[in-house]
């Protein structure tokens, strides 16, 4: 194993600086935003099958987060979260946007698969979730 770690690393080194660039690129992506913290949990679904809950916390914001299926088998996450004005779903290749009622409720319907955050904001500040599964 070593040995082609060495051969990879003689011909194709990685470039001076890279590192270091994409730790900066990183932290600079939504500066403003305060991270919220993961604690997942599981939930039935009324209609038998399981669906993910995830729980999002920091010190002045809860979001819970519900991903499932609609009944054409297509993806769906659902959230709550008290005082949100804005929600967006995003990806690498995507951003969509949903309404949130007044009661702080918001859906996705007929999400692609793959991994996806969740940008929240409200009068207190900016959100952001780490990045999951749907």
């Amino acid at each position: 194993m070593r040995a082609l770690k060495e051969m990879w690393e003689r011909a194709d080194p990685v470039p001076e600086g890279l590192v270091d660039a994409l730790i900066a690129a990183v932290a600079a992506e939504d500066l403003d935003a305060e991270l919220l913290t993961l604690q997942p949990a599981q939930l039935a679904d009324v209609r038998g099958e399981v669906a993910q809950v995830l729980e999002f916390t920091s010190d002045s914001l809860t979001l819970v987060v519900r991903l499932g299926q609609d009944d054409d088998g297509s993806r769906r996450v659902d959230g709550w979260a008290e005082g949100i004005r804005e929600v967006a779903l995003v990806n690498e290749e995507w951003s969509r946007t949903a309404r949130v009622s007044a009661a702080g409720r918001f859906e996705f319907d007929k999400v692609p698969s793959g991994p996806v955050r969740l940008r929240l904001r409200s009068d207190e500040g900016a959100y952001l979730t780490p990045g999951f599964e749907v």
